[in-house]
């Protein structure tokens, strides 16, 4: 989840006489003389600015004037209020006005940045390589150019009807990912108040994101249908403005964007490396792999590469035809998918071989899958197996798939299903 502050930012209010010029600003000739020096309750104010304030900060002066009046400054801004000794309520009045002000101030800030900070967002987007990216510049970009107390983007999984914070880029132990159960109300843009995520409330679906007591509301944007967009707040008079909601909205139709962008890539990037008939990895997927299991084997670590065929699988295409013999290689596919290891690499090499490149891997293992596919296969479909382990004579990752296709070759000739 991303933070922005750990404080809210408040605007100093303070009480004097005038007595001359404030802020830059000349009072009434009729009410004070042109002095600089302002009483700020015992503070020297020197050119508009009591000596223990820094400058830059916001500071609001409420001036007592002598005229059953009153004078509010603002920074630049100057109003007239009324007031007297008898008025309780002119200080109720002056923080009001101080907070029309720091609304537009904050509103003014934000219009000013806002070009740029799309712009970075943007190019945050284009160089997302994953949907995770996507969803962390989301959410981090949100929280920067809205502003809240927090931020967080939440990806929806449909399988488990929940919504969960996507994985950070550099994961810590124990670190915990934000969690909630999906709920219609999500479908569309809108706020939520924390008496309203309370055991028995509208949405109490909401309460694991209210974990900070301080926390007020939460503005919630759906992206798509593929997650939700959360902002909490902690000031209870906070105002998620319109324009703040078309931001919002502009930010998730970018992020929506990307994740196509991304999954387009990742959709091409699978079409090749993947077999579109058995679903299994082709020789190109198996080029990469094989580079990264080639160089731990030359580090020492066991390797085996297994090749296989479907015995009689000529026959079958010329008698029942293609379609029975694509019947038969998915056949294969799915019971080697469902005997190798978690890090075996399945490929389909070419027609009716395959290969399966087995890392940490003896040869006793490559032909106990061998056996294990097999019977799964139940004598639907026979086959052959060749297996052939790292050595360091084996000069090439080619030289060590060849000695498993001789060593297949080798074991037909002996008959029906071996494994040599």
């Amino acid at each position: 989840m991303m933070v922005r502050r750990a404080d809210d930012r408040r605007l100093r209010l303070v009480l004097a006489r005038p007595t001359g010029w404030i802020a830059g600003a000349e009072l009434p000739a009729r009410r004070a003389a042109r002095r600089r020096d302002v009483a700020l309750f015992g503070t020297e104010m020197r050119d508009g600015l009591p000596e223990q304030c820094q400058r830059g900060e916001s500071l609001v002066l409420l001036l007592d004037g002598p005229d059953g009046e009153g004078v509010l400054v603002t920074g630049a801004v100057a109003g007239m209020v009324p007031q007297g000794s008898d008025n309780p309520d002119l200080m109720d009045r002056a923080a009001v006005g101080a907070s029309v002000f720091l609304r537009e101030k904050l509103r003014t800030e934000k219009r000013q940045q806002l070009p740029d900070q799309l712009i970075g967002y943007f190019e945050e987007l284009n160089e997302a390589d994953g949907e995770d990216a996507v969803w962390r510049a989301l959410a981090a970009h949100a929280l920067r150019i809205v502003g809240a107390h927090t931020a967080v983007a939440l990806v929806h999984d449909r399988a488990r009807g929940l919504l969960r914070a996507p994985a950070p880029a550099e994961p810590r132990p124990g670190e915990h990912r934000t969690c909630i159960l999906w709920d219609d109300h999500l479908s569309t843009a809108g706020l939520i108040l924390s008496e309203d995520a309370r055991r028995g409330g509208t949405a109490e679906f909401a309460a694991p994101l209210f974990g900070d007591p301080a926390t007020a509301l939460l503005a919630h944007v759906p992206v798509s249908g593929d997650g939700v967009l959360v902002l909490t707040e902690r000031r209870e008079e906070r105002i998620f403005e319109p324009e703040d909601w078309d931001v919002l909205r502009a930010l998730a139709l970018q992020a929506e964007m990307a994740l196509r962008r991304v999954r387009l890539i990742d959709s091409v990037r699978s079409l090749s490396l993947t077999d579109p008939l058995t679903g299994l990895g082709n020789r190109r997927h198996m080029e990469v792999v094989m580079a990264h299991a080639w160089s731990a084997a030359r580090r020492g670590e066991p390797l085996v590469v297994m090749a296989l065929d479907l015995d009689g699988f000529k026959e079958v295409n010329d008698t029942r035809g293609h379609e029975a013999g694509d019947q038969m290689l998915c056949a294969v596919a799915a019971a080697l998918r469902a005997e190798a290891r978690g890090s075996d690499v399945l490929v389909r090499y070419g027609g009716d071989e395959f290969l399966v490149i087995l890392p940490g891997s003896t040869v006793e293992g490559a032909h106990a899958l061998a056996e294990r596919v097999r019977r799964r296969l139940d004598g639907a479909v026979g086959i052959s197996a060749g297996v052939a382990p790292y050595a360091p004579e084996h000069e090439t990752p080619e030289c060590l798939i060849r000695e498993a296709d001789r060593r297949l070759y080798e074991a037909k000739a002996r008959g029906r299903s071996p494994v040599s």
